[in-house]
């Protein structure tokens, strides 16, 4: 059913690094096109018969989703390696670490990956506050006139023009909690959809 839409991905992490010890000497996790792209570094005088990459939306139970396979690293030198991990479940954390074996393991990082198709905007996370990001599909950068209305039906804040792909439920400037509803309007198509803010 995704091939039917033109989809839009949104990192909530965008880029994420950490650094485990003189042995993983870089460790990053960024999307990449609707996947995550992993890059690690290891130091000079690092060997070991595999690393493998483990990842899960349950922190507490990650499984091995790849294995670098046999010697790696370099008695003299760093080394670099990445991975592009294509299976992401969308619109909630996934999470990722490496163990280098008797080395140890590394920092748990973790990155959300928004999709939003043509026909059905987001807001993320929901229920929503003042930095919730409403999501909607234009690549090609159109003109979106987006209005919000409360549950009574009247307008919300004033109407927001933009040609990007988001807007920040901030700049709508809600006040009262309850349920919202938008419209968003590009070249002539009405998409609408709703939210609770508290």
């Amino acid at each position: 059913m995704r091939t039917l839409f033109l989809l839009v991905y949104l990192a909530l992490s965008i880029s994420v690094n950490a650094q485990i010890d003189q042995y993983l000497t870089e460790y990053s996790i960024q999307e990449e096109r609707g996947a995550v792209l992993i890059s690690w570094t290891t130091s000079a005088g690092f060997t070991c018969e595999d690393i493998s990459i483990k990842s899960g939306v349950d922190s507490n139970s990650l499984a091995t989703v790849y294995t670098y396979p046999g010697i790696c690293g370099s008695e003299n030198k760093i080394e670099k390696y990445t991975h592009l991990f294509r299976d992401v479940i969308y619109n909630q954390a996934n999470y990722f670490q490496i163990d280098l074996g008797s080395y140890g393991i590394s920092e748990l990082l973790e990155i959300t990956i928004i999709e939003v198709d043509g026909l059905n905007p987001k807001v993320f996370p929901n229920p929503a506050n003042s930095q919730s990001t409403l999501l909607f599909a234009n690549d090609n950068q159109d003109k979106a006139v987006i209005t919000v209305f409360n549950s009574k039906g009247s307008l919300c804040g004033p109407t927001l023009v933009t040609r990007k792909n988001s807007i920040q439920l901030s700049a709508i400037g809600l006040q009262s909690p309850g349920l919202y509803f938008f419209t968003i309007e590009i070249k002539g198509v009405l998409r609408r959809g709703k939210f609770l803010f508290l």
